[in-house]
């Protein structure tokens, strides 16, 4: 938690443009400014960055609370055992990529600073890998036991990640932009086509995967495509009106498929929640004790 608060600290004087410099050598005004690509979004958009710490806050906060309780089995958070030493290793390797990312980019090491960004990315895709794996594996205890838990997990920890993998995502392709137009030197119009390709491209795979094989473990999570929706809002809003007619029409298409999943997965989120619940042929019983060893 301390060092999710010094990581908090660090992105909101830097990254919600804190008007005075500090420690770094730009504000975030000045460096948009200087490396704005044609699919940056407008300044609102990262106020997301707020939403993000306040709801993992939450979710560590729950997780330290589990240090002081108990139930029949033994300590709640080691019985059952969600919060693993693997994904809290992730989760802290991640959180250190990320304020040292913070100092790359400060400097304008563009190539470097893409690299470590992707990294903070893949470390993001772990943790959210992890945390959802362990809550569908003690799912079915949980879900007899200790049903308050499970909703705080999806709601606390899948959705919170959820906030902020997807996040990471669409900023490490920004990222990417930016290095490919003022490092590489490629037309800006060929730096819209990877952007929002890629977007187009892991949301499309995304939405077919977490609606088939990847269900039972991320049928509460739902938040990943209002930040999708966010960020093209926002791109939307910013370059728009100075777009070519190319860009103005990816943007505006995208908008409309992110809008699209995101109904479209509730939708099936509440119908599968009605039709077929998860755990229904839960062979726990009911001792806590018994059916835990089980």
């Amino acid at each position: 938690t301390g060092l999710f608060l010094k990581f908090s600290d660090y992105t909101t004087k830097y990254g919600l443009g804190a008007a005075h410099q500090g420690i770094y050598n730009a504000t975030v005004g000045n460096l948009s400014a200087r490396y704005e690509i044609a699919v940056t979004p407008a300044g609102f958009t990262f106020m997301i960055w707020t939403v993000i710490y306040i709801w993992l806050l939450l979710a560590q906060l729950y997780a330290l609370i589990l240090l002081c309780r108990k139930n029949a089995v033994g300590p709640v958070y080691v019985t059952p055992s969600v919060l693993t030493s693997s994904f809290l290793l992730t989760y802290t390797f991640n959180l250190l990529a990320n304020i040292a990312w913070l100092f790359v980019w400060d400097n304008e090491l563009l190539v470097f600073s893409s690299a470590l960004l992707w990294f903070v990315c893949l470390t993001n895709w772990m943790a959210f890998g992890m945390i959802h794996y362990s809550v569908y594996r003690h799912g079915p205890w949980m879900c007899r036991h200790a049903k308050v838990d499970l909703w705080m997990y999806r709601v606390l920890w899948h959705n919170g990640m959820g906030l902020y993998t997807t996040w990471s995502t669409v900023d490490s392709l920004l990222n990417l932009g930016v290095a490919l137009r003022y490092e590489a030197g490629m037309a800006m119009q060929n730096v819209v086509y990877v952007v929002l390709a890629s977007l187009s491209g892991i949301m499309i795979i995304w939405f077919i995967l977490e609606n088939t094989i990847l269900d039972r473990f991320v049928r509460y999570t739902v938040t990943p495509y209002a930040v999708v929706v966010l960020a093209l809002v926002g791109i939307y809003i910013q370059q728009y009106a100075e777009a070519t007619t190319e860009t103005g029409y990816f943007i505006v298409v995208l908008l409309g498929v992110s809008v699209f999943c995101f109904v479209a997965r509730m939708g099936l989120v509440i119908v599968r929640a009605c039709k077929s619940p998860l755990y229904v042929n839960n062979k726990i019983g009911d001792d806590p004790v018994l059916s835990f060893a089980a």
